[in-house]
């Protein structure tokens, strides 16, 4: 499904995108957002791991997950987000719960309602597939947490998210989701 949303064009929630353009973009994004953080051993670690090619094609063709995909007029892809079944270290986790699993914007797009609407269409589909939902967010990206605070998100636990040998301090946060009866 296409959407179009001021001068962006979205994506998803199985978009027709290559998993070297969203490996790219992956790396890009988190490399913007915290690459400043770590060592480049660390850095370089991560992102072979975490946002290789072949780390998208698995989410790409995984019917579980979804991927939304935010492009320019031009077509170049400026912002992504990634849903599916939870992998986070939630103690107890309960059966049906999915994950906000990845969500970024290129630093010049964010804050004109992009992310918003990215984050509008995501939760849509998990509250459609799951009772739950989960997310991780850096304890410093005060900025995220109060976005995530505004939609509901309560945060439930800390937990270290590994980027290479480097340990971040971080929040997972947990929306319950409204069903309609």
């Amino acid at each position: 499904m296409t959407e179009l949303y001021g001068d962006f064009r979205i994506d998803g929630p199985t978009p027709a995108v290559s998993a070297d353009t969203l490996s790219g973009l992956g790396a890009e994004t988190f490399i913007q957002s915290f690459g400043h953080l770590y060592a480049a051993s660390d850095l370089e670690k991560f992102l072979h791991e975490k946002h290789g090619p072949e780390t998208y094609k698995r989410l790409l063709d995984d019917p579980a997950f979804a991927v939304w995909v935010a492009a320019d007029n031009d077509g170049t892809a400026v912002g992504y987000l990634v849903a599916g079944p939870c992998d986070l270290p939630v103690e107890a986790l309960p059966p049906r719960s999915g994950e906000l699993i990845r969500f970024y914007i290129m630093p010049e797009h964010q804050g004109g309602g992009l992310g918003r609407r990215l984050l509008d269409l995501a939760l849509f589909w998990l509250h459609e597939q799951f009772d739950q939902v989960y997310l991780s967010v850096y304890s410093e990206n005060l900025k995220a947490q109060r976005l995530y605070e505004r939609y509901g998100f309560e945060k439930i636990q800390k937990y270290f998210f590994m980027v290479g040998n480097h340990a971040d301090p971080e929040f997972i946060m947990k929306r319950m989701v409204q069903k309609q009866s």
